[in-house]
């Protein structure tokens, strides 16, 4: 057979490809990955694959992401690790910390100069927040007001593909 040929187009290699375009965006590893996909498909009826996308989505660096306070989920990340924010007034330096309705996040008084905030609120008029986000810029912080949607997410990832990978 000549090399090449038929090769790529495989469900598993559709499947791996799938997988690894979503840990990419969300900027976690195989192990994270893993523990998510099993705290989805233990999620008493929900769907898997949307609830997977929504575990994900809750993530305070992703939700620093989708407010806006960051320009990357890397930045993000880097914001929740370095303690630039507070949630619910506490203090928080993981990046994978679920948000949950009701939280409220808030870049700590001491870390507004930064030069990363600066014109904080004019960068913010920008900024499409989903629906389950509620900014407050003046005061540098936002809101969780209800749980994430997939399709709001709006994942190039064919998330029943990585269900099916990972069901194996």
């Amino acid at each position: 057979m000549a090399q090449g040929r038929g090769r790529g187009n495989s469900r598993y290699s559709i499947q791996l490809e799938e997988k690894r375009n979503l840990k990419n965006i969300f900027g976690i590893r195989e192990a994270q990955l893993r523990r998510y996909f099993r705290e989805a498909r233990a999620g008493r009826g929900k769907e898997t694959g949307p609830y997977l996308i929504e575990l994900l989505e809750r993530r305070l660096d992703n939700a620093l992401f989708r407010a806006g306070f960051a320009e990357t989920r890397a930045q993000a990340r880097q914001m929740a690790s370095h303690k630039l924010v507070t949630v619910n007034g506490r203090s928080v330096n993981i990046p994978s910390y679920r948000l949950r309705p009701g939280d409220v996040v808030q870049v700590k008084e001491s870390k507004r100069g930064k030069s990363h905030f600066a014109n904080f609120e004019k960068k913010m008029q920008n900024v499409q927040l989903p629906g389950w986000l509620a900014a407050q810029p003046n005061e540098f912080s936002f809101s969780v007001t209800g749980a994430p949607s997939p399709q709001e997410a709006k994942l190039a990832v064919d998330t029943q593909a990585v269900v099916e990978l990972l069901s194996r």
